[in-house]
């Protein structure tokens, strides 16, 4: 028999989730967005105030996240890096290229990528970042709009791995990552079925990457983040 989920620890997550998106946030304007009844919302806030996971911002009225939820973040990241480390290694030794680690975040409607990880081409010309460069996700750019487009039609690990299994449509995207004449392919990482959490690429100079390679070192990219997914 399946085991029933605590509904009040779905509403905590959930209002934890909202704060972190639209806080500063109070209760009456908590309650609007999500539908719910302002007492369950104050009661529901006062709770993650209790755990320090969230605090009135400068003692007044509205709610704001702390510190803690950025140690859980970073606990996080770590997990992850240690996680996709032999896939960057195995891709950039593949390709012959740059192989990046991004991890997702969420700032009100804004999406950041930030450089976690890398393994550099052995090349003596090559493209490279810097650990911890962080970039707008933006919709509707020259840079970054496959990025947005292949969250959209796969906004979880489910549905681009598990439910649409026969699906013929790629999983990689292929942006311009802002170096002259440069290139970059990717796909996207998933908590498991859930949420995209990061996104793992190549980059290299266009001449060592042609559209008559595309395809290759798309799927090979698509194929390590599902394995970095665990789908």
């Amino acid at each position: 028999m399946a085991v029933k989920t605590l509904q009040t620890v779905e509403n905590a997550l959930a209002v934890l989730e909202v704060v972190a998106e639209l806080q500063p946030i109070g209760v009456s304007a908590l309650a609007r967005h999500m539908n719910m009844d302002k007492n369950t919302a104050q009661r529901i806030l006062i709770t993650l105030g209790a755990s320090g996971y969230i605090q009135k911002q400068n003692h007044g009225a509205a709610w704001e996240l702390t510190p803690r939820v950025l140690t859980l973040s970073n606990r996080v990241a770590v997990n992850l890096r240690k996680t996709a480390r032999e896939q960057l290694e195995e891709l950039s030794e593949t390709i012959g290229e740059t192989a990046l680690l991004w991890q997702f975040t969420h700032v009100g409607p804004n999406m950041y990528a930030t450089l976690l990880d890398k393994v550099d081409s052995k090349h003596d010309v090559k493209t490279t970042m810097e650990i911890g460069k962080r970039v707008h996700v933006r919709e509707n750019s020259a840079e970054t709009t496959n990025v947005r487009t292949l969250i959209d039609q796969f906004p979880t690990g489910e549905s681009a791995w598990l439910r649409a299994a026969n699906d013929d449509r790629p999983r990689y995207f292929r942006i311009t990552p802002g170096h002259p004449n440069s290139i970059a392919m990717g796909s996207v990482i998933y908590d498991g079925p859930a949420q995209p959490i990061a996104a793992i690429s190549i980059v290299g100079p266009i001449e060592r990457i042609p559209p008559d390679r595309y395809n290759t070192v798309g799927e090979k990219t698509a194929a390590a983040a599902r394995i970095i997914s665990g789908i």
